[in-house]
């Protein structure tokens, strides 16, 4: 329900995540989003899935990149899963039609922007979907390169250094020379158990 009334209106939104919102729109300037596109949406810490779902329940075409995070615990490997921005995923809008459900969806922050919503490129979105594996997760680049020095985290060579030299196999174990008493040792280890010594290659 639309309420006009000198230059502006008073409308009655429906939100996504319940309820309803009486908000004051300025119309005067306005010019209506003739087709989708792809905006960013911050949301509440924790609440990037569960926006996501209530986003897709609505017809709205939402994606949430994530990643499987790997690291060491007490020498055992820990993962989960976890957005690849957090508090952000992208939402295919048309404005005109869905501004309001959107910002006055539970959880949702706002839709970035520089005072009004501004629309990212169509190419970034598909530049991290092209990186989206069976899994539906996002496959992120090996950080290790031939010849970087890294440390053991854990393992038998916990706290000594070696030079990595290649993957071995799918499973996530690669190569070191470690160096002991001047000597190159070719050892092997599962990736998560070395790390690459920042601003070192």
């Amino acid at each position: 329900m639309i309420h006009i009334y000198g230059g502006g209106a008073c409308a009655l939104y429906p939100g996504f995540g319940g309820g309803e919102v009486n908000e004051v729109v300025h119309l005067r300037g306005y010019t209506p989003c003739k087709e989708l596109l792809w905006y960013v949406v911050q949301t509440k810490r924790g609440s990037e899935s569960r926006v996501e779902a209530i986003l897709r329940n609505h017809r709205v075409e939402a994606f949430l990149p994530q990643y499987k995070d790997q690291w060491c615990r007490k020498g055992k490997q820990v993962s989960s899963i976890k957005p690849l921005f957090s508090t952000y995923l992208f939402a295919r809008l048309d404005l005109d039609i869905h501004y309001h459900n959107v910002k006055w969806t539970r959880g949702v922050s706002k839709i970035l922007g520089n005072g009004a919503p501004i629309p990212v490129s169509d190419q970034v979105v598909k530049t991290i979907r092209d990186r989206v594996g069976e899994d539906n997760l996002i496959r992120l680049e090996d950080e290790l390169r031939e010849g970087d020095l890294v440390e053991f985290t854990s393992g038998p060579f916990n706290g000594l250094m070696g030079i990595f030299q290649r993957k071995v196999s799918a499973r996530r174990r690669v190569r070191v020379l470690l160096s002991l008493i001047g000597v190159g040792i070719p050892v092997q280890a599962s990736q998560w158990q070395v790390k690459k010594v920042s601003g070192i290659s």
